[in-house]
């Protein structure tokens, strides 16, 4: 049974980004509990934990939140660093790569897989996108752009092509960066995983000219790892209330705005998603940022966020 020591993945089954954690974990083989969180707003039960966060998936280790697959990577290998993802030659690369797979790669995965389905989308979905990214969910637009957008998602894949045959030359291209699976692979497997559960034949034609781009994508669909306990979303609020926050030093680093513990702060993804988490600071890097919010219903929680990608500003 779950308790303030476990894993829990607060996420969706379709969700790309939470697929990424999900290989992530079954890389590492760890245990892990899963709450399976409504595809649209509400989620009640998770708000109290994020402050409002609203992008999936969100990792929580006792009362400790984590927004965002970048932090979420960051914190399963600070905590558990064997076996190792972040391997030589994947150090800052990761996440430039991530930048790239989870930006201008989603984007056209998007357009194809929406132009493709767009008919079949359930018009609260659409609203909720909408809400989410400040912009109409236009799928007749996606439709009608979605020729281009599948060139553009197979000129994507190619580079993963080219990087696999640089690697077979120098006798070492299983993996993106080498002969294990590290950071950079996860993700790069994001949108392939993305677009073979929606436009599977879409990706059959893609692979014919990708040959080792198929081989490395079924090597890493073979990991298996520890199958997850479900839990319910009121059992991980109920473990986040009992919790206490890890510690961590109350510091800031250089900071550019000179921000300083106990000011009052809010926090948000820099692109769409923009809600702004409200709480005191307890801890800020180049890397990362801590907010402590306290609610009726979570109490104490302290909620953690990548740097890269969000904004910060006073209250």
């Amino acid at each position: 049974m779950a308790d303030a020591r476990s894993i829990i993945l607060h996420e969706y089954p379709t969700s790309p980004f939470a697929e990424k954690i999900r290989l992530a974990l079954r890389l590492k083989n760890l245990a892990y509990s899963r709450v399976e969180i409504p595809v649209i707003m509400p989620r009640p039960d998770l708000m109290p934990m994020t402050g409002g966060y609203r992008r999936t998936p969100v990792m929580q280790i006792g009362a400790d939140i984590y927004c965002d697959t970048a932090i979420i990577l960051r914190e399963l290998e600070a905590r558990f660093p064997m076996p190792a993802l972040k391997l030589p030659g994947h150090e800052g690369l990761a996440q430039m790569v991530a930048g790239w797979t989870d930006g201008r790669w989603f984007q056209s995965s998007v357009a194809v897989i929406f132009g493709e389905n767009g008919d079949q989308v359930p018009d609260a979905f659409k609203k909720d996108r909408e809400e989410l990214s400040g912009r109409a969910f236009d799928t007749d637009a996606m439709k009608a752009v979605a020729p281009m957008m599948r060139d553009q998602w197979r000129a994507r894949l190619m580079l993963l092509e080219e990087r696999l045959q640089g690697g077979q030359g120098a006798g070492s291209g299983l993996y993106l960066i080498g002969m294990k699976p590290g950071l950079v692979d996860i993700h790069a497997y994001m949108n392939v995983w993305f677009m073979e559960q929606n436009v599977p034949d879409f990706l059959e034609q893609c692979f014919e000219r990708a040959d080792l781009t198929k081989a490395w994508y079924e090597r890493l669909k073979e990991f298996e790892g520890q199958e997850p306990e479900t839990i319910t979303s009121r059992q991980a609020l109920d473990i986040a209330l009992l919790a206490a926050p890890r510690l961590v030093a109350a510091t800031t680093r250089s900071e550019p705005q000179g921000l300083s513990p106990g000011e009052d702060v809010a926090v948000a993804p820099d692109d769409y998603g923009q809600v702004w988490v409200e709480g005191e600071l307890v801890h800020a890097d180049s890397q990362r940022i801590i907010l402590q919010r306290t609610s009726e219903e979570a109490e104490t929680v302290h909620v953690h966020f990548p740097r890269a990608g969000y904004l910060v500003r006073r209250l």
